[in-house]
């Protein structure tokens, strides 16, 4: 994966790799998304310097193989920062696999939007990396989420239940899988 950076497009994104000029876009995204993230991620940070901190980090990931980053803007106006689209743990051995993760931002949720963008990076996984697998997880209680994937063909394949008086560090999960078609 070290290649060239690609550009993903879709009828109303386009996907890239994120760059250091994103780095305040990306703090205002999280800060106005953050009531709805919280419900589902940790808090990030308030500073466009761990912002950047973390586009480089994620860059050098995908330099090394082990990553691809998205950040997914509307083409109809293109400072419209849409969402993160992300394969993470990039495997080649025994099986090649990546894990999946997405967020949307909140002007842009249940229009299609996040289907659109992660239909395109399932297929950049499968066609351009080549990968065997992706796998998902997602909190039970976002419905939404776990709608997309099944949507797009992810099977649930395990659940973990929250562990009692582990609430605010653990959630309950779904691990949802999608094997790349024959």
């Amino acid at each position: 994966m070290a290649e060239t950076s690609p550009q993903l497009w879709t009828a109303r994104l386009m996907l890239r790799e994120p760059n250091d000029d994103d780095a305040a876009a990306l703090l205002a995204y999280h800060m106005r998304n953050e009531p709805r993230f919280s419900l589902w991620e940790p808090k990030r940070g308030t500073d466009v310097a761990q912002h950047l901190q973390w586009i480089q980090w994620r860059r050098a990931e995908g330099e090394a193989g082990r990553a691809r980053t998205f950040l997914g803007f509307d083409r109809a106006d293109s400072a419209g920062l849409v969402g993160s689209f992300n394969l993470d743990s990039v495997t080649r051995y025994p099986e090649s696999s990546a894990m999946l993760s997405y967020s949307v931002d909140g002007a842009y949720e249940g229009q299609g939007y996040a289907r659109e963008a992660v239909a395109a990076l399932v297929a950049h996984a499968f066609d351009e990396l080549a990968l065997g697998s992706l796998s998902a997880t997602y909190d039970p209680a976002n419905a939404r989420s776990g709608g997309l994937l099944a949507r797009l063909g992810f099977r649930i394949v395990a659940q973990t239940p929250v562990i009692p008086g582990m609430e605010r560090i653990m959630r309950a999960q779904v691990l949802a899988m999608l094997e790349r078609p024959a």
